[in-house]
């Protein structure tokens, strides 16, 4: 029985820095706001459905874009799903924190 290993992925805010920091296995890759909202953009425009149907080798695996100068990653589809998620919360937390700024709620920030 073939068992699959899936890569350890992490995303967090460094506020100090301004940076998003990207953990896969044991590579770091740092994101500006910039950086991260064109990834984000990225995943959200990519057709899932297209490549969950398509039975074709090139729709096994995704490239994605993480920075301005050209870096990018390639991942099994079931980690791209899996990385599409991780981007989704964390834009989901960022949305929420802002709304809670604008409401006068001041959150607590690590």
């Amino acid at each position: 029985m073939e068992q699959q290993l899936l890569k350890e992925l992490s995303l967090t805010l460094n506020r100090k820095k301004g940076k998003f920091l990207l953990s896969i296995c044991d590579q770091v890759v740092e994101q500006n706001v910039c950086e991260f909202l064109q990834t984000f953009s990225f995943l959200v425009g990519k057709n899932i459905e297209e490549y969950l149907l398509n039975v074709d080798s090139c729709y096994d695996s995704v490239r994605i874009p993480l920075t301005g100068n050209g870096k990018i990653i390639t991942l099994e589809l079931s980690e791209f799903i899996r990385f599409r998620d991780l981007y989704e919360k964390q834009m989901f937390l960022l949305k929420l924190e802002d709304l809670l700024v604008r409401k006068g709620i001041c959150a607590a920030i690590k």
